[in-house]
């Protein structure tokens, strides 16, 4: 499934049949007539959290509650990275410090860089090849700096594409290129004792605004 691509879960209360779907066509004709409850993620392993928590709809208080303890487990010193649509301009880049500013202009030619600190990729490109181009960036920025820990919210690039795991079928030629150019500084940044983390997308001070 797409990294930023909706993700459906739902539960049939009568049956206990449950499920996730990539399409809302077919999420809403599951659930059409039935008792059952279904919502949105940003990624997979989040809805399988929610499935396997219950499917229970969670309270305003119990949210707050959650994201503080999220926000709380952050680490201050890191660097956070972040791809997305939400301005429709095409896929944005985003790296930032842990209380949001942004921190390409460190990295990259600042005529490269918009309004808003960040990075628009050319058109065609998609939202992976843009988390992956986050990480490249995050991973220059703490090589540069010292750094010693980089979060993100994409289960795909920390947890494959950056360990050089992948199927090269389907992938353009340059997204394969710089998966090896990431993988490569991921190993760098790894014998200097560095760490990447997989945090919510909820609370990713990178974030596009796709969780608001």
């Amino acid at each position: 499934m797409s990294k930023k691509s909706k993700i459906y879960a739902y539960y049939i209360i009568e049956t206990g049949e449950y499920g996730i779907t990539d399409v809302w066509d077919e999420c809403q004709n599951i659930v059409k007539g039935k008792k059952a409850r279904y919502k949105s993620f940003k990624v997979e392993s989040e809805a399988l959290q929610w499935l396997e928590n219950g499917a229970e709809y969670e309270t305003s208080e119990k949210k707050v509650e959650r994201l503080d303890s999220l926000i709380l487990e952050l680490d201050r010193k890191a660097v956070y990275f972040d791809a997305g649509t939400g301005r429709g301009n095409g896929v944005e880049v985003r790296i930032t410090d842990f209380d949001g500013e942004p921190l390409l202009y460190k990295v990259l030619d600042k005529s490269k860089i918009n309004d808003y600190g960040n990075y628009y990729l050319s058109k065609g490109r998609t939202n992976n090849f843009g988390e992956l181009t986050g990480l490249y960036a995050a991973l220059k920025y703490a090589l540069k700096y010292d750094i010693n820990k980089i979060c993100g919210d994409s289960s795909l690039i920390i947890d494959y594409w950056s360990k050089g795991r992948y199927n090269k079928d389907g992938l353009e030629e340059d997204t394969v290129n710089l998966i090896k150019k990431v993988t490569l500084l991921r190993s760098e940044f790894e014998k200097k004792k560095g760490k990447i983390e997989k945090i919510s997308g909820d609370v990713n001070p990178a974030d596009l605004g796709f969780h608001k």
